[in-house]
């Protein structure tokens, strides 16, 4: 049985506290400072990366932008819940 971790983090929002929303935010955030960081300097975050063919790195990049969206998007649920119940983020 498969499931996905993300999409059961997304629907228990509701149920976390506020301090968990805002720390899963900071952490977010974390997480597309990495991506980028990757994205621009692949070399040195891919040890393998000059073995790669472009398709191979085209592919890398395009998966670290997917999920610098995802997690923009995770980013936006949280703020979402916590502006829901009358907190700042």
């Amino acid at each position: 049985m498969i499931f996905d971790l993300q999409s059961f983090a997304e629907e228990a929002i509701e149920n976390q506290t506020s301090n968990q929303l805002r720390k899963g935010i900071r952490s977010l955030k974390k997480e597309i400072e990495e991506h980028l960081l990757k994205i621009e300097n692949p070399e040195e975050n891919c040890k393998d990366w000059n073995l790669r063919d472009e398709r191979a790195k085209k592919g890398l990049i395009r998966h670290w932008n997917h999920e610098i969206k995802k997690f923009s998007e995770s980013i936006q649920n949280r703020i979402d819940e916590l502006e829901k119940r009358g907190e700042k983020p």
